[in-house]
């Protein structure tokens, strides 16, 4: 697939990393000089100085032959304009980062369709809602969602002395009456890994879950975790993504105090957040956290723009037994840093645009995509094509990748973990468990 990247920046870089190691034909644009030549020495892709709403910059590019288009620089008009640019030669697909919110209104004239944009899609916000997603499973390092909702994709780190400990998976399922989860994935060390049916749970994994919205309770259990609803959040720093983040959850009713360091946007969060406690001060006086009430939260988010700032009071916060904590992450390598230093997961923007953006760099049926940080797990939802090589076979007999797990069928409204005797439908939708290696083999079956 040709893929067309307007942007160099955090986004762009790491979209443009990803997607050319699936071995996609990928050329980026980017207009200053240095940042141009240092990603074409550091990856082996097509990059383009110039400005990407030229279109004689856009021809140079092959914009003819584009495939999928992404236009995420950090300026709005810059990227609907490359966009329109884009819609003028047919690409099939377009995709702008947009922040302004009221480009999103679906009756405003100048919105995403009349631009000639397929998707448009804001990093900050898709990170607030990742982090909202987060609270509704306390604890959980990773969120995803499938199936409309029903099926959630989520992590959890195994304690000592959890039930789960000392039998293996097919046992453990054997011992469980009706169950509704599974699980699809787990990191232990610097390794990742599909478990078997003889896999034995340790202290100290990180299990991905596979389970039925309404059966949540079931994996808690299962982990020895108590399920304590957030009520209370501790939130630091005045970005986007704080300023999201605040207006979902006062929807929600969950309590927030926010800390600013700026005074001046201090005043502006207090304007339009009516139900947040803003707090002028610097996110580093654990005096003034603890004043605030920093023991008697049920979360700490560390969302300032500075990573040591967030590992910092990250670790200040678990120190003070606050039970979960969660940052935000600038610098992807410095995730095994966050995770050893007790911080139970971390978010990042740009990671957020990508799990959003990689379905439509795919070939298949694929109806979503989520990735797990720091692995080269994947997780895809695909819609079973009639006429489709897996289409009325038990899956006993498919003949799988090894590193693939068919973990959950939604079914005409219903939810149901398959056996090997399991035979698929058209239009069932399948949630799949694969090492990102092996996607390629994945997808043509369900073509």
């Amino acid at each position: 697939m040709k893929i067309i990247i307007i942007g160099a920046g955090e986004v762009g870089v790491h979209l443009a990393r990803h997607l050319s190691k699936e071995h996609h034909d990928i050329t980026l644009i980017e207009e200053k000089s240095k940042r141009a030549q240092s990603i074409q020495d550091e990856m082996d892709i097509m990059v383009i100085e110039g400005n990407g709403a030229s279109p004689e910059v856009l021809r140079k590019a092959g914009l003819a032959q584009c495939d999928l288009f992404l236009a995420v620089t950090n300026m709005d008009e810059v990227n609907m304009v490359a966009s329109l640019s884009a819609s003028r030669y047919n690409v099939p697909f377009k995709i702008a980062r947009v922040s302004n919110m009221h480009f999103y209104d679906l009756d405003n004239y100048l919105g995403g369709k009349n631009l000639g944009t397929d998707l448009l899609i804001n990093p900050e916000f898709e990170c607030a809602l990742q982090v909202a997603n987060l609270l509704k499973i306390p604890g959980a390092s990773e969120y995803a969602e499938f199936a409309g909702g029903d099926v959630f994709l989520f992590g959890l780190s195994i304690a000592e002395g959890a039930p789960c400990l000392q039998s293996s998976l097919q046992e453990l399922r054997q011992d469980i009456e009706d169950i509704h989860f599974l699980v699809g994935s787990i990191s232990r060390g610097a390794e990742t890994f599909i478990p078997k049916g003889h896999t034995v749970l340790k202290a100290g994994d990180q299990a991905y879950f596979i389970a039925q919205r309404n059966h949540l309770d079931q994996v808690y259990d299962f982990c020895g975790i108590e399920k304590k609803p957030v009520k209370r959040v501790m939130i630091l720093g005045g970005s986007k993504v704080s300023r999201y983040l605040c207006q979902i959850l006062e929807k929600q009713n969950i309590k927030a105090t926010l800390v600013v360091p700026d005074e001046f946007e201090a005043e502006r969060m207090a304007e339009d957040l009516t139900n947040t406690l803003i707090i002028n001060g610097d996110v580093k006086d654990f005096d003034l956290l603890l004043q605030e009430g920093l023991s008697d939260i049920d979360c700490f988010l560390a969302l300032t723009p500075r990573d040591e700032d967030n590992m910092l009071t990250g670790i200040f916060a678990r120190e003070k037994k606050v039970p979960y904590v969660i940052a935000l992450l600038g610098k992807l390598e410095y995730l095994p840093v966050f995770n050893k230093m007790g911080v139970n997961t971390s978010v990042s923007p740009r990671v957020a645009v990508t799990n959003s953006i990689l379905k439509y760099a795919r070939t298949g049926n694929i109806t979503s995509v989520a990735t797990i940080q720091n692995s080269q797990t994947e997780i895809m939802e695909f819609e079973v094509a009639a006429g489709s090589f897996v289409e009325g076979k038990p899956l006993k007999d498919l003949k799988l990748p090894r590193d693939v797990m068919l973990a959950m069928v939604h079914r005409d409204y219903n939810d149901f973990i398959p056996s090997g005797d399991s035979v698929l439908r058209p239009k069932d939708h399948v949630v799949a468990i694969t090492i990102s290696k092996d996607h390629h083999k994945l997808e043509k079956l369900f073509t």
